[in-house]
C-alpha cells in the first residue's frame, strides 16, 4: 500500500514537472499531435473567389478601368504573339511566370480562370496557416473573409502578379506554421523552397519581402530554442527547393538573352527610389499613408510590435511589422504614378500580421480564465480597432476609378477610342506608333506595336538608363505616328524630335495632338 502511494507521489511530481516545462517541449508535443484541423469553409472560399474575380478583373476589363502598369503587362502578353522577347522588348518588373501567363491568356478569360484558382488556393492556405498556428478555426474563417474584402479593393484593376503569387507564398507558410506549432514536425522544407520560388517568379518584390519575414521568424525561433543544427539543415533544404525552380527558369532567361534585362526590371522598384522630399514624395505619403491607416495597416503594425502574444506568433509579427514599414517607405519614395494596387506589394506580409493578431489557443490556468471571458472575434477587433475606417477605404478604392472615368475626366477615355480608329487609318499593321500618354491603352486599341520597351514616359522612366533607352528608341526607330497627351509633359529632346521629323495632323481632339512622320 505504501509502495502504491509512493508511486502516486512520484507520478504527481512527474506531472508537475511536465506542467512547468516550456510549452514547446511539452504542451505542444502532448496536445498538438492529437488536434484535428478545423473544418475548411470551402463554400465561403468558392463564393468569395468567384465574386472577387468578377469585381477585380471582369469589371475593369469590360469598362477599361485597368491600372497603367497592368495595361502594360497585358500589352506585353499580347505583343509577344507578334514578335519580340519579354524584358528585352517589353519592359516589366514582375516575374517570368506572370508574363508567360499573360502571353498564354492575353489577359482574357483564361487569365480570369487562373486568378480564380489563385484566390481559391490562397484562401485555403491562408486558413490552413492561421488554423495551424493559432488553433482558432472560427477566427481563421474571419481572417479569410477579411482577406477577400481587402483583395477586392486593393486588386481592383491591378496587382494581379502578387495575387497570383499568394497561394505559393502561403503554401510555404502553412508548412512553416506547422513547424512553429510543433517543432517535432521538422519536415517539408524542400517544399517550402519550391513554393517560395513559385511565388518569386510571379511577384519578385512581394515574395522577397515575404521570404525576409519567414526567414527572420525561423531564425529567431530556432535561436530562442537552441535548435541551431535544425536551423542550418532547414536553410539547406529551403535553398535546395528554391534552386530547383530558380536555376531552370533563370537558364531560360539567359538562353533567350534577356537575363540582364530581367534583372534590371526586377530591380527597378528599388533602383528608382529617390530620397528627396519633393511634391511627388509628399503626395505619395499622403495617399499611401491614408490608405494604410484606413485599411488597418497602421493598427496591425502597432499590435504586431507591442501586443503580448505567444513566442511562435511574436517571431512572425515583429519582422512582419518592420517589413511592412519598409514596404511603405518604398512606396513613399517611389516615382511611379499613384495607384492603390501598389499596396499589393506588402499585402502578403500584412496578411501575416493579421494571422498573428488572432489570439491563439490557451492552455492550463490561462485557458480556464479565458473561458470565463467573452471572446472577441478578429472580425470585430479589426473593424473596431480601425474605427470602421475600413468601410470608407473600401468604398474609396472601388468608387474612384468610376469617378475618374465617367465623372471627372471622361474626355481622355472617349478620345482614345477615336484615336485608335485614326491611327489605324494613318498606319499599316507593321508600322510602329508611340503614345506619349499616361497609359498604354492606345496600342492594343489600335492593334499597333510600340517601337520601345518603355510604353509610357510616366512609367519605368525614373532611372537614367530607362529614360535614355526611350529617347534612343524614338530617335532610331522613328515611329510613324506619335500621339501626345496635352496633360503629359513633353521632354525637351522629344520636342526637338517632333519639330525636326514630324508634322502635326489636323484633328478636333481637345486632349491630344497627333504627329505623323514627314
Amino acid at each position: 500500500m505504501n509502495r502504491r502511494n509512493d508511486m502516486s507521489v512520484y507520478g504527481r511530481v512527474e506531472e508537475v514537472h511536465k506542467e512547468n516545462r516550456e510549452p514547446l517541449e511539452y504542451q505542444i508535443e502532448q496536445e498538438s499531435h492529437h488536434r484535428e484541423s478545423s473544418r475548411l469553409p470551402l463554400v465561403k472560399i468558392l463564393l468569395w473567389s468567384t465574386l472577387v474575380t468578377g469585381i477585380t478583373l471582369g469589371v475593369p476589363l469590360l469598362l477599361d478601368l485597368m491600372s497603367a502598369q497592368e495595361v502594360q503587362d497585358f500589352y506585353a502578353g499580347w505583343a509577344l504573339h507578334q514578335t519580340g522577347k519579354i524584358y528585352s522588348d517589353y519592359y516589366g518588373s514582375q516575374g517570368l511566370l506572370y508574363y508567360l501567363l499573360t502571353y498564354v491568356s492575353q489577359g482574357g478569360f483564361f487569365f480570369a480562370i487562373f486568378e480564380w484558382l489563385a484566390l481559391v488556393a490562397g484562401g485555403f492556405f491562408l486558413f490552413r496557416s492561421a488554423d495551424t498556428l493559432t488553433e482558432q478555426g472560427d477566427q481563421a474563417g474571419h481572417l479569410v473573409t477579411i482577406f477577400y474584402m481587402l483583395v477586392t479593393g486593393l486588386a481592383f484593376g491591378g496587382g494581379y502578379a502578387t495575387l497570383l503569387a499568394l497561394p505559393f507564398l502561403f503554401a510555404a507558410f502553412s508548412l512553416v506554421a506547422a513547424y512553429l506549432s510543433n517543432p517535432s514536425h521538422d519536415k517539408g522544407f524542400v517544399r517550402i523552397g519550391l513554393a517560395l520560388a513559385g511565388g518569386f517568379f510571379f511577384a519578385p518584390l512581394s515574395s522577397l519581402l515575404f521570404i525576409a519575414v519567414v526567414s527572420l521568424g525561423l531564425l529567431v525561433f530556432n535561436l530562442g530554442h537552441r535548435r541551431f543544427v535544425h536551423g542550418f539543415y532547414q536553410f539547406l533544404a529551403v535553398a535546395l527547393g528554391f534552386s530547383l525552380v530558380f536555376y531552370p527558369t533563370a537558364y531560360y532567361s539567359a538562353a533567350t538573352g534577356s537575363f540582364g534585362d530581367a534583372i534590371s526590371g526586377i530591380r527597378y522598384p528599388i533602383d528608382s527610389i529617390r530620397f528627396d522630399f519633393t511634391s511627388k514624395i509628399l503626395e505619395n505619403m499622403f495617399f499611401y499613408g491614408l490608405l494604410s491607416l484606413g485599411l488597418g495597416f497602421v493598427v496591425c503594425i502597432f499590435l504586431g510590435l507591442f501586443q503580448s502574444k505567444p513566442f511562435k506568433l511574436y517571431v512572425i509579427s515583429v519582422p512582419a511589422s518592420l517589413v511592412v514599414i519598409l514596404g511603405l517607405i518604398l512606396l513613399f519614395f517611389s516615382q511611379e504614378p499613384l495607384h492603390a494596387s501598389y499596396l499589393m506589394v506588402v499585402f502578403p506580409v500584412f496578411l501575416l500580421l493579421l494571422v498573428t493578431n488572432i489570439k491563439s489557443q490557451q492552455r492550463g490556468r490561462s485557458a480556464r480564465r479565458s473561458r470565463r471571458e467573452t471572446p472577441v472575434s478578429l472580425w470585430s477587433r479589426f473593424f473596431k480597432g480601425n474605427l470602421y475606417l475600413l468601410v470608407f477605404g473600401f468604398v474609396y478604392l472601388l468608387s474612384v476609378p468610376f469617378l475618374m472615368k465617367f465623372v471627372l475626366y471622361p474626355v481622355p477615355y472617349q478620345e482614345r477610342n477615336r484615336l485608335a480608329d485614326l491611327v489605324k487609318e494613318e498606319t499599316n499593321t507593321e508600322d510602329a506608333i508611340y503614345a506619349w500618354d499616361d497609359t498604354a491603352t492606345l496600342y492594343r486599341k489600335s492593334e499597333r506595336l510600340s517601337p520601345s520597351a518603355i510604353l509610357s514616359p510616366l512609367h519605368y522612366t525614373a532611372t537614367e538608363e530607362n529614360r535614355n533607352k526611350l529617347l534612343n528608341d524614338l530617335k532610331e526607330k522613328q515611329p510613324k505616328v506619335i500621339v501626345v497627351n496635352d496633360k503629359v509633359v513633353v521632354w525637351s529632346e522629344v520636342e526637338t524630335l517632333l519639330k525636326e521629323n514630324y508634322q502635326q495632323v489636323k484633328t478636333d481632339y481637345s486632349e491630344f495632338k497627333v504627329y505623323k512622320i514627314k
